[in-house]
């Protein structure tokens, strides 16, 4: 099991459109805790939700439109009467909850795949998650709803657009994707340093879809050399 030290999953998403960045602060209402510079023409937009980070990572440019398995994110609200869905300029699909439907406490993430039974194998036996009903798995206190679709994307590493990655923060990144790979994971990126704010690796699971597996300086102190 993953030895986390951050109980929320962090999540997210890839737009070129600045609207996307506004929709978040203004219509979601998320606090911008700050803005992190990845690269030149590659600004993340970090907003928080407790504990949870919605990375808005905003780009110049696109490499394509296709998308991952990750359909929507929902976030619980104590006192809602009903649910409420939204949309961002992207299409990328939001619904607030009301306080633990369908086993949402703080954040969960639906994510269409081809099959329930490997997805839950892998996310239970390969990454550790608790499965609480056979289509959710919790880790901490975020979980992940998966749907069953013969058209679900299978391609989610590759994907550019639209919700893209989640993110759990680890006490330490090599030992971590060393043990998802012996248990068969795929390991799309090996452990790196990103200067002094993380050493972080990209895993995927059996559709493609993208953990990002992150020791992040903040959390654990000094990182590792790179």
């Amino acid at each position: 099991m993953l030895e986390i030290v951050k109980p929320q999953l962090d999540v997210g998403l890839v737009t070129t459109d600045p609207r996307v960045v506004e929709f978040w602060r203004d219509e979601v209402g998320l606090r911008l805790d700050h803005v992190l510079p990845i690269m030149r023409g590659h600004d993340q937009h970090r907003f928080d939700e407790r504990g949870t980070v919605v990375k808005v990572n905003l780009r110049e440019t696109s490499e394509g439109d296709a998308r991952s398995g990750l359909e929507e994110l929902l976030i619980a609200r104590d006192g809602l009467a009903a649910t409420r869905a939204l949309a961002d300029p992207d299409g990328n699909r939001i619904c607030f909850v009301p306080t633990g439907e369908e086993g949402v406490t703080q954040i969960g993430v639906r994510i269409a795949v081809r099959s329930l039974a490997r997805t839950l194998a892998y996310y239970r036996e390969v990454l550790g998650f608790d499965e609480e009903s056979p289509s959710r798995v919790r880790c901490g206190d975020s979980v992940l709803l998966f749907v069953e679709r013969a058209d679900a994307p299978t391609g989610g590493s590759a994907a550019q657009r639209g919700w893209l990655y989640l993110t759990v923060q680890v006490r330490d990144c090599d030992a971590e994707v060393a043990r998802i790979e012996s248990l068969g994971g795929r390991v799309v990126t090996a452990p790196r340093n990103m200067g002094r704010v993380a050493r972080m690796a990209m895993v995927a699971d059996p559709d493609g879809n993208l953990l990002e597996i992150s020791q992040r300086a903040s959390l654990v102190g000094v990182l590792p050399d790179a």
